[in-house]
């Protein structure tokens, strides 16, 4: 997994690339948590991502809940089909904002 990040017009987001499992996960945790600390909103590009674990299912959830805490948002974007079942299973449709 590799995340580049770009800021434009005040916009942060994180282009993701690969798959988010147990072993890239901690890294994924990382940048998220950058990502909360330095913007107020931000979104997360899904649109290399083939596969998320339960291990980034964590990540997402935990930075959710910071971003409303803090009155912040986090986006997720691009998401595919295949990514996009797995949030439907597991009811992260519900609690993330998906683009």
């Amino acid at each position: 997994m590799q995340i580049t990040r770009h800021e434009d017009g005040g916009v942060l987001t994180l282009f993701v690339d690969g798959i988010i499992d147990s072993a890239t996960a901690p890294a994924f945790e990382a940048e998220l948590e950058s990502a909360c600390n330095k913007s107020k909103n931000f979104v997360v590009d899904f649109g290399r991502v083939d596969f998320i674990s339960s291990a980034g299912l964590r990540g997402l959830l935990i930075s959710q809940k910071k971003m409303m805490t803090t009155g912040g948002k986090m986006t997720i974007a691009h998401v595919n089909d295949e990514v996009r079942e797995v949030f439907e299973l597991t009811g992260f449709v519900s609690v993330l904002n998906i683009a």
